[in-house]
């Protein structure tokens, strides 16, 4: 999930994060020291309900299916794409009672009552501005011969790179990674057989901006510096606060 309890723990919205050990694969808990791992679910699940009574708030992230083990005052939901975009109408429905978060804005169509939570970048990190050369994207390998293809009909001299378990740039690298490049090509799919552009810059997208790399969109534009503010770690951090106190 990009790291964003991480960051969002770093920037004084939370105190500790709890994740499945698969999700972490690029170092944001050793980066930022604030997360324990676990190997299965139910082992987080039982950890956080022991500690439970030590915090105010308990911050779901898509596994909103525990929302009942917390109590209901505590709890705080956030959705970044396809947990929320695989649940029924029954499941909706069910969450309609707590403050909810979504991360990208074509989530708002599933669950309008949300908050729109932009991706925090930490600008603390992601603050060098190297000008490299070239122009890479990094995108998933999954469905690779169709995203591959439709960011080629618009951007044919990018590197394609895989984002695959094989392939991983650890996070503290990213900055001297993405700074040997001028161009990133930020262009998100959703999982479906046919896979659909996403409308909001990517995580990668926005630090790359940071690094001063020119971001270039699915429509052929660039994004703005001005969205550096938008997705300044600190101001999210801030928003989110004050929207659960």
């Amino acid at each position: 999930m990009a790291g964003v309890a991480e960051i969002m723990c770093q920037y004084g919205a939370g105190d500790k994060v709890l994740q499945l050990e698969q999700f972490d694969t690029m170092g944001f808990y050793e980066y930022y020291g604030v997360t324990e791992t676990f190997k299965d679910l139910q082992s987080l699940v039982k950890r956080a309900e022991d500690i439970q009574t030590s915090y105010d708030k308990i911050v779901i992230h898509d596994y909103s299916e525990f929302k009942l083990n917390f109590p209901k005052n505590k709890v705080v939901l956030v959705f970044h794409g396809s947990k929320l975009r695989s649940m029924d109408q029954t499941e909706v429905e069910a969450v309609k009672e707590y403050p909810c978060f979504v991360t990208t804005s074509d989530l708002l169509d599933k669950l309008p009552f949300a908050t729109h939570l932009p991706a925090p970048c930490d600008r603390e990190l992601f603050k060098t501005d190297v000008e490299g050369y070239g122009w890479i994207a990094i995108n998933r390998s999954y469905q690779r011969d169709i995203v591959e293809k439709r960011i080629r009909e618009k951007y044919p001299d990018i590197q394609y790179y895989e984002r695959n378990p094989g392939n991983i740039i650890r996070y503290e690298d990213m900055p001297d990674f993405l700074s040997q490049y001028k161009h990133y090509v930020d262009w998100k799919f959703t999982n479906d057989a046919e896979p659909v552009s996403l409308p909001d810059p990517s995580c990668t997208g926005i630090q790359a901006l940071a690094l001063g790399l020119t971001v270039h969109d699915k429509d052929g534009g660039t994004l703005s510096p001005h969205l550096l503010l938008i997705h300044d770690a600190k101001r999210v951090c801030e928003r989110f606060i004050d929207e659960i106190t």
